[in-house]
């Protein structure tokens, strides 16, 4: 089991400011939490990520066996219950949604009035962007961003019916989270099960280019636009590009683009 947090339960508000359909998001680990075995009623929908373990999901008068890769969906105003395994408890994440839009978003996941669970066929993608989300969370007192980017990744990938295997799921899973300085190529290859020279060879070959001169591609391409647009210190843009050193962003700016970071600024603005 890989716990996303420290905490045994987390939960973040977010500021509908701007966004009325994500209201909160939540994550809980039930080797540790009690769980609730009363039938309740809410008056919000939430959308619910298996992340490790295994539970039992009631709605009405319908019972499901959920275990970990699977994802459920619960409107408001149905008479339910949910609750873990025993001898395996799950981990999960859910989200708290609101409105007609959010019943439109279930809808096009595959949810229904009558199809409460699904197997997350995208279950590594999802479980990275919700990894780096939390330890950006834990960190930040204003994650409303953060969690709204967030969800609305995760809705584009169920959306977009990305192949569930292969290494185009592996190119997604880079570019939803290379951007972050927890992303690794080896934290990536022990998340999926696969050998680093296995992976190396496998991008190449079906993309022409090296993996890592993808990622520095990609962060580059990022940190022209934050240039270009946004008056953040060069510092501010090599970190949220994914670089951890200031000093090894300018030099591989510079080698890529062919001028400084300052030098590019200058000419766009």
């Amino acid at each position: 089991m890989w716990n996303f947090i420290d905490e045994p339960s987390y939960y973040g508000m977010v500021n509908t400011v701007g966004d009325g359909v994500v209201l909160g998001v939540g994550y809980d680990d039930f080797a540790v939490t009690k769980p609730l075995f009363l039938f309740r009623v809410q008056n919000f929908y939430t959308w619910h990520f298996v992340i490790s373990g295994s539970g039992t999901l009631d709605v009405e008068d319908k019972t499901f066996d959920v275990k970990c890769g699977d994802m459920f969906f619960i409107p408001p105003d149905v008479k339910m219950r949910y609750y873990p395994n025993e001898e395996d408890p799950w981990e999960y994440v859910w989200f708290s949604l609101n409105g007609e839009t959010a019943d439109n978003y279930g809808k096009l996941v595959g949810f229904s009035r009558d199809i409460f669970v699904l197997e997350n066929r995208y279950n590594s993608i999802i479980n990275g962007i919700l990894k780096n989300l939390f330890a950006t969370l834990t960190e930040s007192s204003n994650g409303h961003f953060g969690v709204l980017s967030a969800f609305y990744k995760i809705m584009d990938i169920c959306v977009s019916h990305i192949p569930p295997s292969g290494i185009q799921n592996i190119k997604a899973v880079i570019d939803a989270n290379c951007m972050s300085q927890f992303f690794s190529i080896e934290s990536l290859c022990r998340d999926i099960g696969i050998s680093h020279a296995h992976l190396l060879r496998l991008f190449k070959n079906e993309y022409g280019d090296t993996l890592i001169g993808y990622i520095t591609k990609k962060r580059i391409e990022y940190a022209c636009e934050l240039l270009a647009t946004t008056d953040l210190s060069v510092r501010t843009v090599a970190f949220s590009c994914g670089f951890s050193d200031e000093i090894h962003f300018m030099k591989t700016f510079k080698k890529s683009v062919g001028v400084t970071a300052l030098n590019y600024r200058n000419k766009k603005q």
